[in-house]
């Protein structure tokens, strides 16, 4: 990987991973500092949950991610209603088109420093920008997950007889880590939305990254139902939004 890329990609995550938890209201506002990170010149601080155990979280997520980047084309957050478990919301980085060549020094001068942090900014503004507007979720509605799409990744069927190091228990504890699970549209039963309009996601694209060996797409999903399903989930949503969000 790029030593560009490298050096800012694990913020980047970081910044991508909390804003989200923020502004779809994961966790409460009180429980993230708005006062000490920084990251990218972006206008305003990004908010950073305080807690330990999540902190710790991602930080081995974030590491957990890259070490296996090489098989990952897609890294996902979902965001899960409570109470009857649908992904209502997914926040998806595409590396479908990431190059992952071996860094040298021929192939850092691809692009320099300033290029890789201009385009993690300009995709982090994007995010901001469209998380700002969304309808606000209630309190203690939304749990979220993390998900990854892979090639050629086997985890979790390694035996334990080969770990003779910290690294290597490291590195088994992070495949045991996943739960495989079959790819699906994430849309109700048909049978029990029956009327006009069906289930839907809707996608949203907002600016990625794109300079030399750096490309990554970014968009979002919106599950929208007219049933009243969601009502309890946001605290703005009324008929009008629903219809006008409908194709």
């Amino acid at each position: 990987m790029n030593k560009w890329v490298t050096k800012w990609i694990k913020i980047y995550l970081k910044c991508f991973i909390n804003l989200i938890l923020f502004h779809r209201n994961v966790y409460p506002s009180v429980s993230f500092d708005f006062t000490t990170y920084q990251a990218f010149n972006l206008p305003q601080f990004i908010p950073i949950n305080r807690h330990p155990d999540l902190q710790e979280y991602i930080e081995e997520l974030i590491l957990d991610v890259i070490s296996k980047l090489t098989h990952i084309y897609r890294f996902c957050i979902c965001i899960i209603d409570k109470e009857n478990g649908l992904r209502i919301e997914k926040y998806v980085l595409d590396f479908g088109e990431f190059q992952h060549q071996q860094s040298n020094e021929q192939d850092d001068d691809v692009i320099n420093e300033t290029e890789v942090f201009d385009e993690f900014r300009s995709s982090l503004n994007s995010l901001i920008s469209h998380l700002e507007k969304l309808n606000a979720i209630k309190d203690d509605a939304v749990s979220f997950e993390v998900v990854i799409n892979a090639i050629d990744l086997e985890l979790g069927h390694r035996g334990m007889e080969n770990i003779k190091n910290l690294d290597a228990k490291l590195g088994y504890d992070r495949d045991i880590n996943w739960t495989k699970a079959h790819e699906d549209e994430n849309l109700p039963e048909e049978t029990e939305h029956v009327g006009l309009y069906k289930p839907k996601i809707n996608m949203t694209s907002l600016v990625g990254c794109d300079v030399g060996p750096l490309i990554i797409h970014q968009f979002c999903e919106r599950l929208t139902l007219s049933d009243g399903t969601l009502e309890s989930i946001y605290s703005n949503m009324d008929e009008s939004s629903i219809m006008e969000s409908l194709p």
